[in-house]
């Protein structure tokens, strides 16, 4: 398996499209900073760079699944799976060394965004206004959010024949992912009840006082029920919500879940790539 995974790393660094994410990735935040700094509006103040952050890991999303269905795409393309079976590697021994040298890009995108964020937040923003509870929380959430990801985009490249097909259900995954994501933050984030100060005074009528509590109303966009509970499952399941809401301490919930997903994941995949007619 060393010798799949040296020659995948080699053919991986020959790709293109891998320095391109990473220009993607300074452009989105690197470069944003950078303008935020130099053009500041005067009188306001300077945003923390977690904003930066949490664009650079929703673009790595999309990103990853363009770089990952690129690269095993090619290897259905060439037949160089099925060369690697005639010269006498076992399927197991393929589709995981796949997914090490596509982790390993990843990952390589992963520390950049960290990186220039840190680096150019600290020198131009002022650092992090996040507390360290809430900063280590979101590295453990963003690291196993983006290995199941990984999992999820190699299954796709491994297991569908065609490199354009995919490519593009890769790419749609992405986008579903990121906007699942975007939906159920937002709704999950709509408070329950409003103070009596925010509502105009001629819509205030409209509104059911909260019992108890005359200063409070209840906000009818609240969504709440069984529709709350559907949403709610839908973000824990998916990753990159967890990114968008990230709590002050990753509970055993928000770690366990991408652990299991990265299983199934991993075990899906090669099972559908163990009988997958390569010949």
């Amino acid at each position: 398996m060393n010798k799949l995974i040296r020659a995948g790393i080699k053919r991986m660094f020959r790709l293109k499209t891998i320095y391109i994410c990473l220009a993607v990735l300074f452009f989105i935040g690197g470069f944003d900073i950078i303008k935020e700094f130099l053009f500041r509006e005067p009188g306001k103040s300077l945003p923390g760079p977690e904003g930066y952050l949490v664009s650079g890991f929703l673009a790595m999303v999309l990103l990853s699944a363009v770089l990952i269905t690129s690269f095993l795409g090619s290897e259905h393309q060439y037949g160089t799976l099925r060369n690697k079976i005639s010269v006498g590697y076992d399927r197991f021994s393929i589709y995981f060394s796949n997914f090490l040298v596509c982790y390993a890009a990843v990952l390589i995108m992963y520390v950049f965004v960290w990186l220039q964020t840190t680096l150019l937040g600290n020198l131009m923003l002022g650092g992090y206004k996040s507390s360290n509870k809430v900063l280590i929380s979101l590295m453990i959430l963003s690291f196993l959010a983006f290995t199941a990801l990984t999992a999820l985009f190699v299954m796709m490249g491994l297991c569908i024949h065609s490199k354009s097909v995919g490519s593009v259900a890769a790419v749609i995954a992405a986008f579903v992912i990121m906007l699942c994501a975007v939906g159920t933050v937002q709704l999950l984030s709509i408070p329950q009840y409003l103070p009596v100060e925010e509502i105009a005074e001629m819509e205030l009528p409209g509104y059911e006082r909260v019992p108890g509590d005359p200063a409070m109303v209840i906000n009818p966009d609240y969504v709440g029920g069984s529709r709350r509970n559907t949403i709610e499952i839908v973000h824990d399941l998916n990753p990159m919500s967890q990114l968008l809401m990230v709590p002050e301490d990753a509970d055993a919930k928000n770690i366990i879940i991408p652990a299991a997903e990265l299983v199934i994941l991993l075990a899906a995949g090669m099972i559908i790539f163990k009988k997958r007619d390569l010949k």
